[in-house]
Order: C-alpha cells, then sequence, then structure tokens
C-alpha cells in the first residue's frame, strides 16, 4: 500500500534526477558550445573559484566580505560552490557541486506535497502538484544549473509549510526554521526576504485550531508566535540591515525600480518599454498591465531566442492550468480560510513586485516559478474537484477531513471518494 513516505521519496529522487541531468547537460553546453544556458550561474561559479583560492591561502576573501556586508549580492549560493571546490582543492569541479546543489533543492517538490496535504488538499492532488514542480522544464532548470532559484524556492517552501504548522499549533522547531529561513532568503535576494518577513508577521497572526473551533486562546498562541518572530528578528539585526537598503521613501523606491525596468526593457526579449512607473500613479495605472505580462509571456507568436522559444510550450501548459489554479483556490478558501489567504498573500505579494520590476521575458519566465512552485498546490486541488477526491476520512490535512463551512455551521460530510 502506498504511504505518504513513500510518495515523498520518488518525488525526492526524480526530482533530484531530473535536475541533476538537466544541470550538467546546461553546464556542458555552456562549457562547450556556444550556447550560453548558464550565464548567471557562470559568474557564480567564477566568484566561488575566486573564494576557494583565497580560502586555500588561507586568507579571507575581500569580494565575500564586502557582499555580506553590502547586502544584496547573492552570496549564499557562492559560499556553497567555494565549499566543492576547496574540498577538492581548489579545483573548479562544477559536475560534483552540480550533484550537491541538486540533492538540496530537490526538496523543493517533496515540500509542496507537504504543504499541500497540511493545507488540506486530498493526497492526490498534494501529489499532483509535487510532481508537476518536479517535472515542469522550469523548476527543473533553474533548480538543476546553479541559478539561486533552486534554493529560493526549497526556502520559500520550507518557510510556508512551518507556517501552515504554526497556524494550528506551537511547535518550537516550527518557530526555529521560520525565523532561519528569513536570513537565508536575505542571502540570495534581499528584497525578497522584507517583502516576506511582514508577510509572515501576517501568516502567524491568522491563527486557527485543528477542530475548526477557533476561541481566544488561538488568539493568544498566534499573537505570542508573533511577537517572537519579530523580537527575534530585531535581535539578529535583520530590522536594521532592512532598514539600511530600503528606499528612503515611496517615490525614491519606484524611481530605481522604473530605472531597473527600464533597462531590463531595453533587452531584445523586453516588452513594454515606453511605460513608467516613477509615480505612485503612474505605477497603479501600469500594475494591471505589468501583472498580465508577468504571468503570461512567452505568448505563442513571441518567437525569440532559442531558450525564449523553448518557454513558450511550458507557459501556455501553465496558462490553461490557471483555471484549475482558480477553483483550487476557491475550494482553499472554503475549507482551510487562514492556510489559503496566507499563500494567496505571499504568491500576490511577489506577483505584484515583479509585475512592477520585470520588464524582460527572460527574467519573467526565471522568477514566475516563486508563484508557481506554490500555485501548484492549488492546481492540484482544483483536479482533485474536477474528480471528486476527498481526504481520507479522519485524516487530517491541516484542516478536518471532510470539514465544510455552511451558514454559519460547521457540518461534518462523508467524502465522495476515498483516498488510498
Amino acid at each position: 500500500m502506498m504511504t505518504e513516505k513513500t510518495d515523498w521519496r520518488r518525488l525526492y529522487w526524480w526530482s533530484f534526477g531530473v535536475r541533476f541531468l538537466v544541470g550538467l547537460a546546461g553546464w556542458m553546453l555552456t562549457q562547450y558550445t556556444a550556447v550560453p544556458f548558464l550565464e548567471d550561474a557562470r559568474y557564480y561559479e567564477e566568484r566561488a573559484s575566486e573564494v576557494a583560492q583565497d580560502w586555500q591561502a588561507g586568507e579571507s576573501s575581500p569580494w565575500l566580505a564586502s557582499a555580506v556586508t553590502e547586502g544584496h549580492r547573492p552570496w549564499l549560493i557562492v559560499i556553497l560552490l567555494a565549499g566543492c571546490y576547496f574540498l577538492a582543492g581548489g579545483a573548479r569541479v562544477t559536475p560534483l557541486a552540480l550533484f550537491i546543489y541538486c540533492l538540496i533543492t530537490a526538496w523543493a517538490p517533496v515540500l509542496t506535497y507537504r504543504i499541500g496535504l497540511q493545507l488540506g488538499v486530498p493526497r492526490r492532488g498534494a501529489k499532483l502538484a509535487g510532481w508537476l514542480v518536479a517535472l515542469s522544464p522550469a523548476f527543473a532548470f533553474w533548480a538543476g544549473a546553479l541559478y539561486k532559484e533552486g534554493l529560493i524556492l526549497v526556502v520559500l517552501n520550507l518557510a510556508v509549510y512551518h507556517l501552515l504548522v504554526l497556524q494550528e499549533r506551537w511547535r518550537p522547531w516550527s518557530l526555529l526554521i521560520l525565523l532561519a529561513c528569513i536570513p537565508v532568503m536575505f542571502a540570495l535576494r534581499f528584497y525578497l526576504a522584507i517583502l516576506l518577513g511582514l508577510v509572515f508577521v501576517l501568516g502567524l497572526l491568522l491563527g486557527r485550531s485543528r477542530n475548526q473551533k477557533a476561541g481566544p486562546d488561538v488568539l493568544i498562541r498566534q499573537v505570542g508566535l508573533a511577537a517572537c518572530f519579530i523580537v527575534a528578528l530585531i535581535a539578529v539585526g535583520f530590522t536594521d540591515r532592512a532598514g539600511a537598503l530600503l528606499p528612503a521613501d515611496l517615490e525614491e523606491g519606484l524611481a530605481t525600480m522604473e530605472r531597473s525596468r527600464h533597462d531590463l526593457s531595453g533587452a531584445p526579449s523586453g516588452y513594454l518599454q515606453d511605460q513608467n512607473i516613477s509615480t505612485p500613479e503612474q505605477a497603479a495605472t501600469f500594475f494591471p498591465l505589468g501583472l498580465g505580462y508577468f504571468l503570461t509571456v512567452p505568448w505563442p507568436w513571441q518567437i525569440g531566442s532559442f531558450r525564449q522559444n523553448l518557454a513558450i510550450p511550458e507557459t501556455a501548459m501553465w496558462i490553461l492550468l490557471y483555471p484549475l489554479v482558480l477553483l483550487g483556490m476557491r475550494e482553499g478558501l472554503r475549507r482551510n480560510f487562514q492556510g489559503t489567504l496566507l499563500i494567496l498573500v505571499t504568491t500576490l505579494a511577489i506577483a505584484s513586485f515583479y509585475a512592477l520590476w520585470i520588464a524582460n521575458i527572460g527574467t519573467a519566465y526565471r522568477l514566475r516559478v516563486q508563484v508557481w512552485v506554490l500555485w501548484a498546490v492549488f492546481a492540484g486541488w482544483g483536479w482533485s474537484v474536477l474528480q471528486g477526491w476527498q481526504p481520507a476520512a479522519g485524516k487530517q490535512g491541516g484542516a478536518a477531513a471532510g470539514l465544510r463551512r455552511g451558514s454559519g455551521t460547521q457540518q461534518l460530510t462523508l467524502p465522495v471518494r476515498q483516498e488510498v
């Protein structure tokens, strides 16, 4: 009989195999042909080699010290690669680094599966969500080719999973993991750490009890958790570091985003170059258009570079999945409102930021996986609704099995079809 442990083991090893093969193929094409698959990854590789050489000489790395101090360069992935090179005596053993990196990034679909179960998605729907993340080319490439998105997906999923746990019960281990995710994210993409730090406080306040009967004790528990989270972030200096990197006001932030957006839109795969978001009014007007582009490009007729053309079929597939995602969101709000709201706020915050900033098809395709990795949960739930799948009787998936909301009361209903 298949068990959840069997599910995630299969997800993990398939995920690892696909990521490692894709990453190795991308590295070999970049190394021995004119196909530049790993441009950013090559930069990390070069910096890591420099750091490893400094370590071999018994010296500290000036680049690493500067990156950690400034706080806006992805020094964590450089440290991981430098560690591999250092252990190999300074040699740039990139295939070995890829192998180790994929052992880490392969956890993303497993965590997507666990998030689905914790949220209340039927097991087969959660498996579908996990397989989407395991096998979709965007996840396999960005997580297997030494890009920092692979680590970001793992950290993001890990944080959301433990937030869902903390919405239902006090668990010190989950709180510690959640706290650790913020500085790790800061070392990968600092703006995500700042953005998600605020979202996670809201998520902690959205408490619920496992028997669906929220009371004063739930409110007290969640306020205490949120307070612990905030105090810990202040104690480790996160708020000071974030404050130093944030713009002085909204206008300065929008002006900075507009400069970056304009640079991105000037590339051959850029879009909406004639738009401007330098003022709040312009940003508000641009936002729906920017969000639509971010979630849907490249379109089938946007034939461009070899890499851009490869992204067209998968993007079309995900666009076709969006109705399932919306159906899953509706079911989630009905069955586990607090947990679903947490994921919606998290993904909408990420998508909204990128909608204003991104104006390049390749960058949109790369960063969009941060949204898709959590929307895959709702795609699996939407498919479960269409198939009539329900959690097994008596099974807890974050929400009690079969609990439904209706006219101010909660009723226990028999599942349409039991999970095996």
